[in-house]
């Protein structure tokens, strides 16, 4: 039998009354045994241990959570003083865990409020814009944008006239004056500037098998103006003090950062909902003009085959995947079954768009 000194009682809602027992300390828990027969009858883990009292004759410990399991242990006992100590040290363990994980989470917290912060002043600073910027500054913007970038392109004044009076048979825009340029270069790409301008690479041209498919392509990029996708995703791109002086100052002290954006607005990159609205939008411009939808579908067919798993620029951006988008087309054209004939003025000016130009013979 244990001693006075040495006793340990064990309490439990399943042990009534209180039995005498022995206990082993381990690196993570203390076993209990009864003091007469040796028998096992619990472990419990350190960490959930809570001293409730302690005199100068005993301590009293909860071991489980609720207080349902106490632990007396005389003041004398051998082992106390090394099991309060481990008791207090797991507690400290822990403690220090969640300190130390605190400040991480507090910066990770931080980080991301900033995060959205800056993108939602982004997003504000956008939408003002396209409220304050009106028409006529969007198109002075455009002209600059152009202007800037002439330089850079090999453009094909033929075909560009060409390319005009094929427009020119279609409503494309009520608002913006609607420029056509076409680029001499085999880049399979098309582009549209805020303000009405329209950039368009023989190399998408060449690709285009009716001329359907060009009045899907147009009225895909005249969207992107009408709706102001260029505008909103140039006034994203460029800092807030070249918004502001766009709203109230003069825009050729913005010539230099315009200019130094020439090349990114090449490959204008627009949101996945932004393409669909251009898709969607330019059909509708197919519609109201009498041409058959069904261009889209086939404009589609031409940009999967160019494709080849590489991400294009501009039109062909995969934003969404073309595959994605040639079914929303096919879809749209199940919603609005037309039967439209190409007008024959519209088929002269393709056969002409299609003609190679002086220095390609």
């Amino acid at each position: 039998m244990l001693d006075k000194q040495h006793e340990v009682w064990f309490q439990s809602s399943l042990v009534n009354p209180a039995k005498l027992v022995r206990v082993l300390l381990f690196d993570q828990a203390i076993q209990l045994y009864d003091a007469n027969d040796e028998s096992f009858l619990g472990a419990y883990e350190l960490e959930a241990i809570r001293l409730q009292e302690k005199n100068d004759q005993y301590a009293k410990l909860s071991l489980l959570p609720g207080n349902t399991d106490i632990l007396t242990i005389s003041d004398a006992h051998l082992l106390l003083p090394e099991i309060l100590e481990r008791i207090n040290g797991s507690r400290n363990v822990g403690k220090k865990i969640r300190r130390n994980w605190k400040w991480p989470v507090v910066f990770i917290g931080i980080a991301a409020f900033l995060v959205a912060a800056y993108f939602g002043l982004i997003s504000l600073l956008t939408s003002v814009g396209l409220h304050l910027v009106s028409i006529e500054k969007e198109k002075e913007l455009g002209d600059m944008i152009f202007h800037s970038m002439a330089d850079g392109l090999k453009i094909d004044t033929i075909s560009s006239r060409s390319l005009k009076r094929f427009a020119g048979h279609l409503q494309l825009s009520t608002d913006y004056p609607l420029e056509f340029t076409v680029v001499d270069d085999t880049t399979i790409n098309a582009f549209a500037i805020p303000g009405g301008h329209i950039v368009v690479y023989k190399g998408i041209l060449n690709e285009m098998k009716d001329p359907e498919e060009l009045v899907a392509l147009l009225g895909h990029e005249a969207s992107h103006i009408n709706e102001r996708h260029s505008l909103r995703s140039i006034l994203r791109q460029l800092s807030g003090s070249v918004l502001l002086t766009m709203v109230f100052g003069d825009l050729g002290s913005i010539g230099a950062s315009i200019a130094g954006q020439a090349d990114h607005l090449r490959t204008l990159s627009y949101s996945r909902s932004l393409e669909e609205e251009a898709d969607q939008k330019g059909m509708e411009i197919m519609m109201s003009n009498k041409i058959n939808p069904q261009g889209m579908v086939g404009l589609m067919d031409r940009l999967q085959k160019a494709d080849s798993g590489t991400a294009l620029p501009g039109f062909l951006s995969t934003h969404p995947l073309t595959s994605e988008r040639k079914k929303t087309a096919i879809q749209f054209i199940k919603e609005h079954p037309v039967d439209f004939e190409t007008p024959t003025a519209l088929l002269t000016e393709w056969k002409q768009v299609q003609q190679p130009s002086p220095n390609e013979w």
